[in-house]
């Protein structure tokens, strides 16, 4: 088991916010997960995060995963007021999680134009040809497995278009894609790299940098975000355009508001029209 004390998280608002799609909640309220073969049962106890089933060998992959370290709240101290600030008192606890790459890749090619739902649904048809844990979940498959399970298998499962996309991603990745040398880049060239990936467009590769690349620069636009940034914020412009002037006034930790903002939004159903 470990342990990680005073660590300021929701579960649910965690889990449930459009950055991750592979934890299952129990009826008691704690979450089954399983990263990189790591099997665990994540519960909130007296202020402090519980992974039941972790080797305590693992505890700085924990940290690093639920981003442990950071103080979201003097990070973002000089932008807490306004829209932000309701946001953080409405949706408290969000942890922006630093994920498998490969996973995170393949997540996010089949978000494009979907829901959670459905890209939920294809993500745990996609983990069935990994192994098995002993909490009934799948750990998610290495890209040669995919390989091995053929392009037939990636078809049937229900990806439409994005098919050939999360194949050609299994392929570059087992041909050695360093997707390491992604967190030594500045944002600029990271993006770059991401988006050589087909099916990776803006959007895409700046949730990939965002929730597996270290970049909490990166400020991800899509319906959610463009409308909190012209309905909260007032600003103007194309998707491209919004994002550059995010990124302008949110700085380096702008993907953690972007990502409490997107809850925010979200949940209180701003208006779409």
């Amino acid at each position: 088991m470990v342990r990680l004390e005073a660590l300021p998280i929701d579960l649910d608002n965690t889990f449930c916010c459009g950055q991750t799609f592979r934890w299952r909640k129990c009826g008691d309220g704690s979450y089954l997960g399983n990263v990189e073969g790591r099997a665990v049962r994540a519960e909130v106890v007296d202020d402090a995060l519980v992974l039941h089933g972790a080797a305590s060998s693992d505890e700085g992959f924990w940290r690093d995963y639920f981003d442990a370290g950071s103080d979201y709240n003097a990070l973002l101290e000089h932008m807490l007021y306004g829209p932000l600030r309701e946001a953080m008192d409405a949706c408290p606890g969000v942890r922006v999680l630093n994920q498998p790459f490969f996973e995170t890749l393949c997540s996010f090619i089949l978000s494009a134009n979907n829901n959670i739902a459905r890209i939920t649904r294809i993500v745990d048809r996609f983990s069935q040809i990994g192994p098995l844990d002993a909490n009934g979940l799948h750990a998610f498959p290495a890209p040669e497995q995919v390989l091995e399970a053929g392009r037939e298998w990636v078809d049937s499962l229900g990806a439409g278009y994005r098919a050939p996309y999360l194949w050609e991603a299994a392929q570059r990745m087992a041909d050695g894609f360093d997707w390491k040398a992604l967190r030594g880049m500045d944002y600029e060239q990271a993006c770059s790299a991401v988006r050589t990936f087909r099916g990776v467009g803006e959007k895409v590769a700046d949730c990939v940098l965002l929730f597996s690349c270290g970049h909490r620069e990166a400020f991800p636009v899509d319906t959610w975000v463009e409308k909190m940034l012209t309905q909260w914020y007032g600003l103007t412009g194309t998707r491209a355009s919004l994002k550059k002037q995010a990124m302008q006034r949110f700085g380096p930790y702008g993907g953690v508001a972007q990502q409490v903002l997107f809850l925010h939004a979200m949940r209180s159903r701003i208006q779409k029209a």
